[in-house]
Formats: C-alpha cells, sequence, structure tokens
C-alpha cells in the first residue's frame, strides 16, 4: 500500500472511529460489540472505496483501540507512465527543466502503484495535491497541472505552464577585436540557434540555471571550427532578464587581424582632401609583442580614385581602455601620433598628430552595434560625419 494512501486510510478510521466511539460507555461498547463491529463494517466499507474490510478488533476503554483489517479488491494499479508536458517550449528549455524531474518518476510511482484502481475516486485529490507540491518543490518556476488516467496501467500527464517573467529574446552579440567579424559568422548563428532554446522559460529557471549554461556556452564554441582553428580564446557572458544577451569576447595572443570600410559625410576638399576618397577600404595585420605591445600594418584602398595607402606602425596599450601609437602614412609620407580612448559603454574618442604636416585630429565615436559606428570628427581645416563598418 503507498504510504501516502495508507496515511489517507488511517486518518478516514480515526475519523470513523470518532464519530461512532467518542462519549460512548465503554461497558456498553463490550456489551453491543457485535452491533458496533456491524456499524464500523458498514460505515467504512462505503468510505473506502477500492478496499474491503476483512476484521475488526474494538478494544473498549478510556481510550478505545479500533483494529481494522483491509484488502484491496478488483484491480490495482501495477506500473505509471508519466509523461511531462511542456508546451511549446524549445528543446533546450524541455531538456533543462527535464533534468531537474529526474526523481518525479520514481516519487510518482511510489504513490501509485499497489493503490487499488477504485481508490482514485476518493484519493485523487489528495495523490494530485502531493505531486504538485513535490513538482514545485522540484521545478519552482512553473505550474504543474496533473491530469491522472486510473488503469493497471496508469497514465499520469503533468503539464507545466511557466511562472512570469519569462525570457522573451535571447541576442548574441560578438566582440572580435583582433579578427575579422565576418569569420564569426557561422558561430554566432549557430549560438543564436541553439540558445533561441532559452525562449520561453522563466527568467528565474534560467537564473538557477546560469551556471550549467555558462558551461554548456563554453563547451559549445570549443567545438566551433574558428575557435580551434585560429585557437581563440573567447569569454562567454551571459546576462539573463526577459531579453537575454551572450556576449562572446574573443581574444588571440599572437596576431591582430581587422577589416573595415568607412564612409565620410559633408566632408569639403580643404586640406587637400579628395572627395573620390571619402569610401575607404582598410584592412590590418598586426603582430603582438606580449600584452602590451603591437606592431601592425594598416592597408587603406580608396576605390573612387584606385588610390593605396600603406600604414605601418606600432602601438602601446596603456591598460584596458588606452592605446598610445605612432605609423607611418605612405601616400603623403607623414608622420603620425595617436591616442585612442574607449570612454565606457559605447562611447570612444580618438586623437591623431600630423607631425609631418602640422595638423590636428579628433573624433568622438558612438558604436550603434557590433557591426557599426558613427564618428563625428574635428580637424583644422574641416568638421564631418563618418560611418564605420566592421567586418
Amino acid at each position: 500500500m503507498p504510504p501516502l494512501v495508507e496515511k489517507r486510510i488511517a486518518a478516514s478510521i480515526q475519523t470513523v472511529g470518532n464519530h461512532v466511539f467518542l462519549q460512548q460507555d465503554d461497558g456498553d461498547i463490550l456489551r453491543r460489540q457485535g452491533e458496533y463491529n456491524r456499524q464500523v463494517y458498514d460505515i467504512i466499507d462505503r468510505v473506502l472505496i477500492g478496499y474491503t474490510v476483512e476484521h475488526i478488533q474494538i478494544v473498549p476503554g478510556p481510550e478505545t483501540v479500533l483494529r481494522v483489517q483491509i484488502r484491496p479488491w478488483g484491480d490495482t494499479i501495477r506500473s505509471v507512465h508519466v509523461a511531462f508536458d511542456f508546451g511549446s517550449l524549445p528543446a533546450l528549455g524541455q531538456q533543462l527543466a527535464g533534468n531537474d524531474l529526474a526523481h518525479a518518476q520514481a516519487f510518482i510511482e511510489n504513490l501509485l502503484v499497489g493503490l487499488p484502481v477504485d481508490a482514485l475516486d476518493w484519493a485523487n485529490g489528495t495523490v494530485q495535491a502531493v505531486m504538485e507540491a513535490e513538482l514545485e518543490t522540484e521545478l519552482p518556476e512553473f505550474y504543474p497541472h496533473i491530469v491522472i488516467t486510473p488503469g493497471p496501467e496508469a497514465q499520469v500527464q503533468v503539464f507545466f505552464l511557466p511562472k512570469l517573467p519569462v525570457v522573451r529574446n535571447v541576442n548574441v552579440n560578438v566582440e572580435a577585436e583582433n579578427l575579422p567579424k565576418l569569420i564569426f559568422l557561422s558561430t554566432r548563428k549557430h549560438m543564436e540557434d541553439r540558445y533561441a532554446g532559452l525562449d520561453g522559460l522563466p527568467v528565474a529557471f534560467v537564473q538557477r540555471h546560469a551556471t550549467s549554461i555558462r558551461s554548456d556556452l563554453q563547451q559549445t564554441l570549443q567545438e566551433q571550427w574558428v575557435i580551434k582553428h585560429y585557437q581563440l580564446r573567447v569569454q562567454p557572458e551571459l546576462q539573463v532578464g526577459e531579453n537575454t544577451r551572450i556576449n562572446l569576447k574573443s581574444e588571440t595572443d599572437f596576431y591582430d587581424l581587422q577589416a573595415e570600410v568607412y564612409m565620410d559625410i559633408n566632408r569639403d576638399e580643404r586640406g587637400g582632401h579628395r572627395k573620390d576618397d571619402n569610401t575607404v577600404l582598410r584592412a590590418r595585420v598586426g603582430c603582438k609583442l606580449g600584452k602590451a605591445h603591437e606592431l601592425y600594418t594598416d592597408v587603406e584602398f580608396m576605390p573612387g580614385s584606385l588610390e593605396w595607402n600603406v600604414i605601418p606602425g606600432y602601438f602601446y596599450r596603456a591598460g584596458k581602455n588606452t592605446r598610445l601609437g605612432y605609423d607611418f602614412e605612405t601616400e603623403d609620407d607623414s608622420h603620425h601620433l595617436w591616442l585612442r580612448q574607449h570612454l565606457g559603454g559605447r562611447w570612444g574618442f580618438r586623437y591623431d598628430r600630423d607631425l609631418t604636416h602640422h595638423e590636428d585630429e579628433a573624433g568622438l565615436t558612438y558604436r550603434f552595434h557590433e557591426y557599426v559606428s558613427l564618428e563625428y570628427l574635428i580637424s583644422d581645416h574641416d568638421t564631418w560625419l563618418r560611418v564605420i563598418g566592421y567586418l
């Protein structure tokens, strides 16, 4: 007999005993014991559907003892098939939730196996209440709704409804400072497809599983071709909320490969600038010398004039957000000192001093997206806007 049902039956018999024997004279009970036996038998037999009373013993006294021996009649539940239904929740979400319910099958079987099929007529409410309490303990971020189909092979369906708030969007952002972003397109697409499986999950549930999700992120990243081929270190960052963000920051120890295209808007021809050169394609190949130093060569191509500009240079990382450098532009044989400063968030600042022509240029940058930024520039001759696309 399932322990829960045994307790429920004991409570029911206790109620019957209290109703029949309390305030009764124990001598009267002893003299009319047969009559009391039939009365108790009739009540219990009617109350405990699915069981029949085999023997009753009444021991009268100030604390009367009532012993009842029962046995099931008809079919009993021999096995239980349990199905969890998470509705339209994606596969990853169902997998995480299913891991929390690893012991639920055994618990439900312990509640039901051995119970007479007909006993569910009176025990169903109690059984469901205990199941719901246990499932809410295992999976507190969901509401369980239980449907039991009686039979020798009973069916238990549990429908889980997520508690608000839930994850509504998962955005994957790639910070690739030392490699062209284009080579991460397939990796980003794979990560977006996989972790779209967090959509619809309660925010509290994702927060509770954040450690395992981060481990899965790291393992998934290491399986990507671009990560293995270029021996990259990628640090995943998980920010959980209704709009969940996954930030992937890649780093290399030896090289720096970058590509971008920019277009100047409303820039005039003062200071020797040609309007044909308003659009520029730029590529960089760099070699890191430790963590703070780098030698590099930028190559610029102006498709309007079909001109090239090769710019060798060096820079020093003065902390996390500051770079100081020197380069030489072969297009006009000019020497430059420059500063790049990250201002926090999406903002940045740069300054360029042309030592050859004694000119200054400063720019304030706002990065709208990992692939696009807008820069406002001021020089000795002009002010203009620059749109930069990162490839």
